[in-house]
């Protein structure tokens, strides 16, 4: 260890991980070390996978060098390897680091023309256990690339969530804020949980989801609950936290009295999130309407943003998408299908794409040939498949809007 620490300042030594090269060493790694005058002067270590060993370090004290130490700790290691199975030993080392001669004595031939990839992951480990312990995920970013229509709302988020967190320099420079709390209302099945996972892929972001019903389960309460949960998640450096079904957590305090412990917590949480870098919250529901007053005024949320039911354009892009999982026998039909779809949900078309191609799959186990998804199956499906928004849910969503959007 102490060798080890010597070696960071010195410029011809390798980037010595000592925590990275302790753990090797638990996991079987191969050591040699050289003594003289009682002291530990160099040392090489190697990792071994079938027959197959590489050597990943090198370190030989400054006052030892050039005096064949190199030599021998590779000749030990070597002989160590040789009698367990190893037929081809390599090393990785940029030019002119220590013990490059002492490999080339030894008659390891340079490689030339390989080029090192390598990526540093965007979490620590004790980041990974808070994501584990909440249930978090990691999303790519194909999740935001995946939704389907929603043009109003993605240029929206876009524009005003993600650009400047994605830019917090240029934010900064203006004096903009960097969004942190963000209320996602709509009718139920527009999609409000999808686009907080796309919202969370686009940024990287880890997403955990907080579930009421789950919180409420410990021994505590539910508001003691959420402040732990809070407090912990600030234990890391980005994080997009969700919570659907809002209104069970945070309802208008004359309506259900004994609720009020957990709003008044979220009154002090959501203020206290606000400050913290790298975080954002993002809740949704259905009835927002019902939600305490005091939790959606500005500077406790940044934006109210309405998601709701898929438009013609949006309707038609879920259509082209559900279309190019089958095989389908026809032409470009997504428009003319979403305009006999007025009402459906992301859900509901998905429903209806599948019993078009249940349809299919069955008459063509009774009747043999290639199972051909037909225009037909289509239209039967979308009729046989009950809208899940009606005209006035939909009019009860634009007056919401008008009433509660903040963007």
């Amino acid at each position: 260890m102490r060798l080890l620490e010597d070696l960071r300042s010195v410029p011809d030594s390798g980037a010595v991980e000592i925590a990275q090269f302790i753990a090797d060493v638990k996991d079987g790694a191969v050591v040699v070390v050289a003594h003289a005058k009682g002291l530990l002067v160099g040392l090489v270590g190697a990792r071994v996978a079938g027959d197959r060993a590489w050597t990943q370090l090198v370190a030989i004290h400054p006052e030892w060098r050039n005096l064949g130490i190199g030599s021998a700790l590779s000749a030990g290691l070597e002989n160590r390897l040789l009698h367990l199975g190893v037929r081809r030993v390599s090393a990785l080392m940029g030019p002119g680091q220590v013990g490059e001669q002492a490999l080339l004595n030894r008659g390891f031939v340079p490689v030339e023309g390989l080029k090192l990839y390598e990526k540093c992951l965007s979490l620590e480990p004790s980041e990974v256990r808070i994501i584990d312990k909440w249930g978090g995920e990691v999303f790519d970013g194909h999740l935001w690339d995946q939704l389907s229509g929603m043009t109003r709302e993605r240029e929206v988020v876009n524009q005003r969530i993600v650009a400047p967190l994605s830019d917090p320099g240029l934010a900064s420079s203006v004096g903009l804020r960097l969004p942190s709390t963000v209320l996602m209302f709509g009718p139920p099945g527009t999609g409000k949980t999808t686009f907080a996972k796309a919202l969370a892929s686009k940024l990287r972001w880890p997403f955990i989801e907080l579930l009421p019903s789950k919180l409420a389960s410990g021994d505590g309460t539910l508001a003691n609950e959420l402040r732990e949960a809070f407090f912990e998640l600030s234990g890391l450096e980005h994080v997009v936290i969700f919570i659907d079904e809002f209104d069970e957590i945070a309802p208008a305090r004359e309506l259900r009295p004994a609720a009020a412990g957990v709003v008044n917590e979220l009154l002090k949480s959501i203020p206290e999130l606000r400050q913290q870098s790298g975080k954002l919250l993002i809740c949704a529901t259905n009835f927002v309407d019902t939600i305490d007053p005091a939790v959606l005024r500005p500077g406790r949320f940044d934006f109210l943003i309405g998601i709701g039911p898929p438009d013609l354009v949006a309707l038609t892009a879920l259509w082209s998408r559900a279309l190019t999982f089958m095989n389908f026998d026809g032409t470009k039909i997504a428009e003319s299908l979403a305009k006999r779809s007025v009402g459906f949900t992301p859900g509901d078309v998905d429903l209806a794409a599948q019993r078009a191609a249940a349809s299919a799959f069955s008459r063509a186990q009774i009747e043999g040939g290639e199972p051909v998804v037909s225009e037909d199956d289509l239209l039967s499906a979308i009729g046989r498949t009950r809208p899940s928004i009606s005209p006035e849910m939909v009019e009860a969503f634009n007056a919401e809007v008008v009433k509660f959007e903040r963007i």
